[in-house]
């Protein structure tokens, strides 16, 4: 079964998440880098945090900091009941289970919030 997002699912990622992901060594977090499409991650805000230099572009943003929360309220709890439903098609290595990736998740977007 496959999951089914029809409408805008606002789903960060954290800086770590990000590191991992792509690699990034302290050379690149010292480079000036830009985010597209990253949603409310909160790679920037944790970026940011330490100094460092990132833009991140994303149609998402023209919605506020309030309204863009109240959409992820609005479709967490669908996506992590879609995931249990597929867990077998999931690599549980760095989120250990769908409850650790909605605690996870949910702890983004706070930390993507509060820097707003």
């Amino acid at each position: 079964m496959a999951m089914v997002l029809d409408k805008v699912v606002p789903f960060g990622r954290s800086m770590d998440e990000y590191i991992k992901i792509f690699n990034l060594t302290n050379a690149d977090l010292n480079k000036k880098i830009i985010g597209i499409g990253d949603g409310p991650a909160s790679f920037n805000a944790e970026m940011t945090r330490q100094g460092k230099s990132v833009v991140s572009v994303d149609p998402l943003y023209q919605f506020s900091s309030d309204e863009i929360l109240q959409r992820f309220n609005e479709v967490v709890d669908n996506i992590i009941n879609q995931v249990k439903a597929t867990s077998n098609d999931w690599v549980w290595s760095y989120h250990k289970s769908p409850d650790d990736l909605r605690h996870n998740r949910v702890k983004v977007m706070v930390l993507a919030y509060l820097a707003c």
